[in-house]
């Protein structure tokens, strides 16, 4: 099995992130995780060119970040995080094509709508750190599963929490969201050696809870 961080940034798109994606591949390599799935924002307020064009900027920096990543013998999947009404929301198993697909931005979509449209495309819908900053989870009809997220900078994983909310019968995604604004943590989820797309993953989460690397957050 492969060790891939399932929240990663990249600062071409999310404007909050200070690591380009050689960066972003060099810290990975260095701790020894195997593959990322990167997930930039899809939120107006990282959209700085027109929307049609910020789509293929998007697009593209998949593409890019997927060949720094092959060069340093790491794997790179596509995903999303969407931003609505002020929550977090990741998208995996869709390939980048996905990106244009929608009649309107993602981010203009309600929850019930952003998770249909995902399901129709065989993909799946995790709420992000549901607990950060006295959060609550969303409804669990509307989601296929919640994130423990270990970015060190909010102090604390909610591990915890995110396994008791989920009992065996959502799935639980962990992810780094690393921005390089604090010490990398290792962590993520465990795939299969051979899995090489967006479809293979899809497939492979709905098989079953996959195993997690979780990381206990060192305070500063």
């Amino acid at each position: 099995m492969k060790l891939y961080d399932f929240h990663t940034h990249t600062s071409a798109i999310s404007l909050c992130c200070r690591l380009s994606r050689e960066q972003v591949v060099a810290a990975l390599k260095k701790e020894g995780t195997d593959g990322l799935v990167l997930t930039n924002h899809y939120a107006p307020r990282h959209v700085n060119l027109p929307f049609e064009e910020w789509l293929l900027k998007y697009q593209k920096e998949f593409e890019l970040t997927k060949e720094a990543a092959e060069k340093e013998g790491l794997s790179a999947l596509f995903g999303m995080e969407v931003t609505i009404e002020g929550r977090d929301f990741l998208i995996y198993g869709l390939p980048s094509s996905a990106l244009f697909e929608s009649e309107k931005p993602l981010f203009d979509y309600t929850l019930g709508e952003l998770h249909a449209f995902v399901l129709k495309r065989g993909g799946l819908l995790i709420h992000a750190h549901p607990f950060r900053s006295k959060g609550s989870p969303v409804n669990g009809a509307l989601v296929d599963g919640y994130e423990i997220n270990c970015h060190p900078l909010y102090g604390y994983s909610f591990a915890k929490e995110v396994h008791e909310l989920c009992d065996g019968k959502k799935l639980i995604t962990c992810g780094s969201d690393y921005h390089g604004d604090t010490y990398k943590p290792k962590c993520g989820v465990y795939l299969p050696d051979d899995l090489q797309s967006e479809e293979e993953l899809a497939a492979f989460l709905k098989s079953g809870q996959p195993t997690l690397l979780e990381h206990t957050i060192v305070k500063g």
